[in-house]
């Protein structure tokens, strides 16, 4: 009986373990890139914010030190006024539909600003590649 329990135990613990192995094996998603975005803008050292976008295909990605940052994306002022990003459609890769809330000096009219972000693939991960922003057919980020 003890050796019964002993082999469910062991065999339930290898298959969870496997399980959530496989889901770092999935690499990252698009939904989960964007919020690992999100989750950079909040926070107060910006320092690994670039690692949300393309390393290869992101041209800016050399001018977005932690100042550009500030200037572009004002940092919250507080826990009540943090970023967040509302995915409206994501089924296409090279057309992510969002919406960007933040702090009031991010947007003029303390209203979400649309967002459309480009997202290219690398092995099991996805990375920004381009951000839009206001409706405009030029990147603001690219």
């Amino acid at each position: 009986m003890k050796t019964a329990r002993f082999a469910f135990f062991a065999i339930t613990s290898i298959t969870l373990a496997l399980v959530l192995d496989a889901c770092s094996m999935l690499g990252t998603d698009i939904m989960d890139r964007i919020n690992s975005f999100a989750t950079g803008l909040n926070n107060s050292d910006r320092s690994t914010i670039n690692a949300n976008f393309d390393q290869a295909l992101t041209m800016e990605l050399p001018t977005m030190t932690a100042a550009w940052w500030t200037v572009n994306f004002p940092a919250p002022p507080d826990s009540n006024h943090q970023y967040s990003i509302s995915l409206i459609d994501y089924s296409s890769p090279s057309n992510v539909v969002a919406t960007i809330s933040g702090p009031p000096a991010f947007s003029a009219t303390a209203s979400p600003v649309g967002a459309v972000f480009v997202m290219t693939k690398e092995g099991p991960d996805w990375f920004i590649e381009q951000l839009y922003l206001g409706g405009s057919s030029t990147p603001f980020i690219q």
